[in-house]
């Protein structure tokens, strides 16, 4: 009886210092920000659009990538995004668009990936807008159903478009893209 005591000391002891290791040794993970109206500032964990919600990051500097989901609808103006862009079923993305004034590019450290995006729910704008920004990644567009630009951009990573129902548009401006680039392009 005295050694399974011994034994359940010592057991308690080893859970309590491997508890204690996690929570020294762990990184304090957070959880991504759910964006619906302005947001700007530092934001670590990320950044997540929900259905119906319409999110306008400006000025920000976002570490842990945003997620747009089905329905969302994402403006970025003058930010960092450290860790990519990945919408599947926004309404619209929309990155570094001059039209809005006051509105800069932004710099997006990894890849951009857009898919299954549009028609677009905003009148008169494009469901996608690349513009004006230096990526740090590649730029995929996958079976979209809205129109599209990508213009004025830095892209090092190449440029890739599959199964989307316009080509896009280049407004009159070229992209510097480092890498292959598998877009048509429209005036």
């Amino acid at each position: 009886m005295k050694r399974l005591a011994g034994f359940h000391t010592r057991l308690v002891g080893l859970v309590c210092l491997v508890g204690l290791a996690l929570t020294v040794f762990s990184g304090h993970a957070r959880a991504a920000t759910v964006c619906n109206g302005p947001l700007s500032g530092t934001v670590v964990g990320g950044v997540v659009v929900n259905s119906g919600d319409v999110c306008f990051i400006d000025g920000a500097n976002v570490s842990g990538g945003v997620r747009v989901n089905e329905g969302g609808v994402l403006f970025v103006c003058s930010s960092t995004i450290n860790g990519g862009i990945n919408a599947n079923g926004a309404g619209n993305v929309i990155l570094g668009p001059e039209e809005i004034p006051g509105c800069g590019g932004d710099q997006i450290n990894g890849g951009v990936k857009i898919n299954n995006t549009g028609p677009g729910v905003l009148p008169g704008a494009p469901s996608i807008a690349v513009e004006n920004s230096t990526i740090n990644g590649s730029v995929h567009l996958s079976g979209n159903s809205g129109v599209m630009a990508v213009a004025f951009n830095t892209i090092a990573g190449g440029l890739f478009c599959s199964k989307n129902l316009f080509d896009l548009l280049d407004e009159g401006g070229g992209n510097i893209i480092t890498g292959a680039v598998r877009c048509n392009f429209t005036d």
